[in-house]
């Protein structure tokens, strides 16, 4: 070979470039931005962005996107893991996630509201933005404000949701206060009406269609509640509900916090005609002492269950309702120290894939 030959640069067709950047971890195409300025037009476009998530959301599985909240000094701690797929096939499965697999931001704000397309709604009744946990941005929203009630303190909740269509972001805000019902522009969310009395004898289900941004009310039958509750969202007067909605092969389910070692679950067969079932589940006898949250279901059908009482290292436990079978996760390295300091904490979970979304 020539002295010539060696000196000639290889030629990459762009297509190719393209190809192989797309299928790269967000962290390493965050540094290839600064190889040329042919790599950063491509990987900052947006039809690469789309192409990235695409692709990782068909090939790879999810991670597990872990958010610990202090309330009382509005900061998460939002921790990004791989997510352990451990056989199922035994109810004592385990497997542990090391230190050097995490990822660690810490955010201003009180909770992750909820996660899609690689980004997450953080905020507060103040302070809410959409945040990208991979490439660490925040775009911060303008403070709620009420127009009847300006002067008042508002108490919005919110939810995101993306419009394919018009490939639009699209937040709901819904004040929760019962004497202000007011929303601007999902998912799902418990609701009750509010033109009863009391204000909390309907149990209904509302979603919003993200694409119409119209909102639509499935009412929950009497005949499902249990004795002497009129609503399915209360446990008592004034106390926070003990139930989650989540979805169930496509459908709406509705599961309760387990207690003494069971839960039911409801499942919406025929909104219309108001067809609904229920399963009761048992989890293991080594887990009928532990107090759990229920987060919505997993990439694997599984539902997860975070114990209340926060332990060193921090343990996650994932519920398989089709082999009723339980198997727990350990996540080794996080500051548990810290995080168990917090005065009112509490850890939502959900399945998330890496994007490079820029706003």
């Amino acid at each position: 070979m020539s002295e010539s030959d060696t000196n000639t640069p290889i030629y990459i067709p762009i297509d190719l470039q393209i190809n192989t950047l797309s299928r790269l971890p967000v962290k390493s195409l965050l540094k290839f931005r600064c190889v040329s300025k042919l790599w950063s037009s491509i990987i900052t476009s947006q039809n690469f962005q789309k192409r990235q998530l695409k692709i990782a959301s068909s090939e790879a599985a999810p991670r597990l996107l872990i958010a610990f909240q202090d309330f009382y000094r509005r900061k998460l701690t939002i921790v990004s893991s791989p997510n352990p797929n451990a056989s199922l096939s035994s109810s004592t499965s385990c497997c542990v996630v090391p230190y050097k697999d995490l990822s660690l931001l810490n955010v201003k704000g009180k909770k992750v509201y909820n996660a899609g397309r690689g980004l997450i709604c953080v905020g507060g009744y103040t302070n809410v933005g959409l945040c990208n946990p991979s490439t660490r941005q925040l775009h911060a929203f303008p403070d709620y404000k009420f127009k009847d009630y300006p002067t008042v303190f508002p108490r919005p909740k919110y939810m995101f949701g993306y419009d394919l269509v018009e490939d639009q972001y699209k937040v709901l805000a819904v004040d929760d206060l019962p004497w202000r019902l007011e929303h601007k522009v999902i998912v799902l969310y418990g609701a009750s009406r509010k033109d009863t009395y009391p204000p909390d004898s309907n149990s209904i289900i509302v979603s919003f269609d993200v694409r119409l941004e119209t909102f639509d009310i499935i009412k929950v039958p009497s005949k499902i509640l249990s004795m002497h509750y009129e609503n399915m969202w209360i446990v008592r007067w004034m106390d926070p509900t003990d139930k989650i909605l989540i979805n169930y092969r496509g459908k709406i389910g509705v599961v309760e916090k387990p207690r003494k070692g069971s839960f039911r679950m409801w499942v919406v067969q025929d909104a219309e005609n108001e067809e609904w079932s229920m399963k009761s589940f048992h989890l293991p006898q080594s887990a009928h002492g532990l107090d759990f949250n229920v987060m919505d279901t997993f990439y694997t059908g599984e539902i997860c269950l975070v114990p209340k009482q926060l332990s060193d290292p921090f343990r996650l436990f994932f519920y398989n309702l089709d082999r009723k079978s339980m198997r727990s996760v350990t996540i080794e390295g996080l500051p548990m120290s810290e995080l168990m300091r917090f005065r009112d904490v509490s850890v939502t979970v959900s399945d998330y894939y890496e994007s490079l979304m820029f706003f």
